[in-house]
């Protein structure tokens, strides 16, 4: 049954500091003391579907970014004593240990950080279970806060059930969506969780505020806010949706609304200065991006402006389809899982005609209680500083990114199946009737469902990226990262001859169709050197494996990840035969690092391979002498022209 406001009725009295305002007592009902007491069962539930749905995650490690921001992060490692770094720094600060610019605009994030370092504080390093036990509890938390806020806004009717309300609708959509596994299962996620939280608490002591008239709940709103900005960027979004929410469903007037954008504006204004006191810049470092050439972190490159916007109204339909339709799920929506597409697509039509036909319609019914319209707008405004539109997010889409912006849609289900479909079956709106009962609950199953097999994936770097390349077989990354995991948990471990064969076989197909896609991915190449060396381990092939090492270092001459790997295969190599090893150091050393590159340093280097192997090399001892002298060193040009000439 529909809880009952237990405020007495309006008298002529002026009403005290202690009672609600008149024009604030639709809130009442909902935010007033007695929460707790009439509505703990749902509270519950929302608490106990995230656990339900979560706990065999609690086993999980660490995946992904979890490395950067979390077990090598070093300003994380060091507890509470570092969480002054965490905040006076980038994100990867404590990672790098240098500043890099991998993306526009750089990453603060510092408040997950903060709550990761308190973890190994008090559990201990190396404790992941600790990360996805308070990555539940504070998604449940979600669940309760969002139930609170709806409920406050749309009161269980009369004569109605709260399990077949708006509020409870929508918020168990919300906490059953396979789009939030993504942030639930995965530790870094918490970023994500943590926004919305503060977003939401936000929202909740504004409301409180309309509801008491007392003035620190506007305080309590902005320092709310603010720690949804420290866990990251799009709680700013909120800035423009509080108000709104309070101007639609409220009985105050636009004006009064507004009274709640002050503690926004002035934690955003805070956010906006501690950002750029630890970035030191606003958007973009005056250095630049350094991977602005990787399409892995800059998935537009080389794409014009029709082409990029017609990309991302494409990745825009996407989210669409996957908010209804949440299947297939990746990790990956990396190039070229998400195509290229121009305007002649008829996916990116439907992006951009059906964007701009929900802003406009959303704007022309906008006014109070229009459940549509307010979701319609909360979805373009949480979404608009993910999209692409604006800034650039390093890569096309993920499903991370609807994580907020799924609020409104999990809304319009609740507004659906409590309001508008009992009026289509001649139902009273809020009442419980069949069909909506059988319908609502065959969707959340069906999401319950998906969420459920959807979360092994994430129980390992290799289960997630096996499931990866099995949906998005366009991308180069999904096929790299699987040949990464199979060479790192399954090649390397591996005892037995004939498996190892069929793993390098394997091996050999994905990191062909990864460098296919893209021929400069500088991990995939690294990765072909490393199973070019495990083919060599089976058949021999010193001139097969020579070859494959060559084509690598014509690609990435200097990334120190792949010289270090074949330095190390040099030395072991050193017994092999000495011809052709002598004519593969000739042949890097003296023919693409000093004839092509001009590169002395890096043709010595190559060269004193050869040198190490004790032959005396004529073609070897030449080349360092012409080096030597064209460097300078007249005295080791001599002594290595003398060697020379002495085995003529």
């Amino acid at each position: 049954m529909a809880a009952k406001s237990k405020s007495k009725p309006a008298s002529s009295t002026k009403p005290t500091a202690s009672q609600a305002p008149a024009d604030s007592a639709a809130l009442t009902h909902t935010f007033g003391p007695d929460f707790w007491g009439q509505h703990w069962l749902p509270a519950l539930l929302m608490l106990v579907s995230a656990y339900g749905l979560y706990f065999i995650g609690l086993k999980y490690g660490y995946v992904l970014d979890d490395e950067m921001v979390y077990w090598k992060n070093e300003y994380v490692q060091k507890g509470l004593a570092g969480i002054r770094q965490i905040f006076s720094t980038d994100s990867f600060m404590g990672y790098f240990k240098e500043q890099k610019f991998l993306l526009e605009g750089g990453r603060y994030r510092p408040l997950s950080l903060a709550t990761f370092a308190m973890e190994v504080q008090f559990f201990g390093p190396d404790k992941p279970a600790a990360g996805h036990f308070f990555n539940v509890l504070l998604y449940g938390l979600t669940g309760i806060l969002l139930y609170r806020i709806l409920l406050g806004l749309f009161p269980v009717r009369e004569g109605g059930k709260w399990y077949f309300s708006l509020a409870f609708l929508a918020s168990a959509f919300y906490m059953l969506h396979p789009l939030h596994v993504e942030c639930v299962a995965n530790i870094k996620g918490r970023d994500e969780i943590l926004a919305v939280l503060g977003s939401l608490g936000a929202l909740w002591a504004a409301l409180k505020y309309y509801d008491t008239k007392a003035w620190w709940y506007l305080a309590i709103s902005g320092v709310s806010l603010l720690l949804g900005m420290f866990a990251k960027e799009n709680a700013l979004t909120f800035v423009a949706v509080i108000p709104l929410t309070i101007w639609m469903f409220t009985p105050v007037s636009f004006r009064r609304s507004l009274i709640s954008l002050l503690p926004l504006l002035v934690a955003a204004l805070v956010f906006v200065w501690a950002r750029y006191e630890a970035l030191g810049y606003w958007l973009e470092s005056e250095k630049g991006i350094d991977a602005s050439t990787d399409i892995m972190n800059n998935p537009f490159l080389g794409m014009g402006k029709d082409e990029r916007l017609a990309t991302i109204f494409l990745t825009l339909a996407w989210y669409v389809k996957l908010l209804f339709v949440p299947h297939p799920l990746t990790i990956d929506y990396y190039p070229y899982h998400v195509p290229k597409v121009s305007w002649s697509d008829w996916r990116a039509l439907i992006g951009v005609v059906g964007y701009a036909a929900m802003a406009v319609w959303a704007l022309w019914k906008l006014k109070k209680g229009n459940v549509l319209a307010y979701a319609i707008l909360f979805y373009l405004a949480t979404l608009s500083i993910v999209s692409n539109l604006f800034v650039s997010i390093g890569t096309f889409m993920n499903e991370r990114f609807l994580y907020m912006p799924s609020i409104a849609f999990c809304l319009v289900l609740g507004w659906f199946f409590a309001e508008k479909l009992p009026v289509w079956f001649k139902e009273k709106p809020g009442a419980v009737y069949p069909i909506g009962i059988i319908l609502a609950a065959a969707i959340g199953g069906l999401y319950a469902a998906r969420t459920i097999t959807r979360i092994p994936d994430w129980q390992s770097g290799f289960t997630l990226n096996k499931a990866a390349v099995e949906v998005s077989e366009g991308s180069a990354r999904s096929h790299c990262f699987y040949v990464t995991g199979l060479y790192q948990e399954k090649y390397v471990k591996e005892k037995d001859q004939e498996v190892k064969k069929a793993l390098v076989t394997e091996m050999e197909y994905h990191i062909k169709r990864s460098l296919e896609i893209n021929p400069n991915y500088g991990a995939a190449l690294i990765m072909k050197f490393n199973v070019a060396a495990a083919r060599f381990q089976i058949d021999h092939q010193l001139d097969k494996f020579f070859h494959e090492a060559e084509y690598v270092i014509e690609r990435i001459p200097y990334n120190n990840t792949f010289r270090n790997n074949l330095a190390a295969y040099m030395k072991y190599l050193d017994g092999s035969n000495a011809e052709k090893y002598m004519a593969f150091c000739y042949r890097v050393g003296y023919e693409f690092f000093w004839k092509q590159k001009n590169d002395a340093n890096a043709a010595l280097y190559f060269l004193e391979f050869a040198l190490n192997r004790g032959y005396e090399d004529i073609r070897t001892l030449e080349s360092i002498a012409e080096i030597s002298e064209a460097t300078g060193n007249a005295a080791q040009a001599k002594e290595f022209r003398d060697r020379a000439n002495a085995q003529k």
